[in-house]
């Protein structure tokens, strides 16, 4: 017989985001089977990634709950878990937030009482383009931005960055080197299939563009002190 492994957890100060996969309903309603599909390969792919035991996911039909007392492994398996919906036509839209949490495995059974995963169901609901939204009150080390050298060649670019700001946003980079441009050609088929959220996709090639074009992608009070630190150089300062 196996015995049912009891997991619980609580913090003052846990990192949680909830994940909504955008479109997720209608598809279920208008073509169940493929996409049912396209969820199982989704679940799948996911379930083979090697996450940190830090960080805890649940999925439920369109919500995907994760949580974690650190922010850097959430953010990495968020980026993770965009890289498999992309690969499925699922675009995500969701928060981080950071806040009291309390979560209990009992063998199937999941229980949760959280004031961060409230919060960052309300800030999902707001945010209204496709993109995973980092809570303004959460504070960000440095070296999540990443270190960038413009435009010296060997050093990383905005795709390298875990965490991107693009329009007074601070989000999760949702684009890697392995897409490259297939992942704007995959928003661009999107959008033809849903020509009623067009304004969503065409923010989501604004970022692509934005990521590939190399802008510089972090707030400003951030690139002031890592050009301080010696470790930003403006572009207009290269020589030649």
């Amino acid at each position: 017989m196996t015995q049912d492994c009891e997991i619980e957890s609580a913090s003052d100060n846990h990192y949680v985001a909830f994940c909504d996969i955008l479109g997720f309903a209608s598809r279920v309603c208008n073509k169940f089977e493929s996409t049912h599909d396209a969820y199982m390969e989704l679940a799948n792919k996911w379930s083979q990634q090697e996450i940190s035991d830090s960080v805890s996911v649940s999925m439920f039909s369109d919500s995907i709950i994760l949580s974690c007392p650190d922010l850097p492994p959430l953010i990495s398996a968020i980026r993770m878990l965009w890289f498999h919906a992309l690969f499925q036509d699922f675009m995500i839209r969701g928060a981080v937030v950071k806040g009291r949490h309390w979560e209990k495995s009992t063998g199937r059974n999941l229980f949760v009482v959280s004031e961060a995963l409230i919060r960052a169901v309300k800030i999902e609901q707001m945010v209204g383009v496709p993109a995973v939204v980092i809570a303004d009150d959460i504070e960000i080390e440095d070296e999540l931005w990443g270190y960038f050298r413009f435009p010296t060649e060997g050093i990383s670019s905005p795709i390298n960055a875990e965490l991107l700001y693009f329009r007074d946003r601070v989000l999760i980079n949702p684009f890697n080197t392995m897409w490259g441009v297939s992942a704007a050609n995959r928003a661009r088929q999107l959008m033809e299939a849903s020509p009623n959220h067009k304004d969503k996709y065409l923010w989501f090639l604004a970022l692509h563009e934005a990521v590939y074009n190399e802008e510089l992608l972090m707030p400003p009070d951030v690139s002031a002190r890592l050009l301080e630190k010696g470790s930003l150089i403006k572009m207009d300062s290269q020589p030649g």
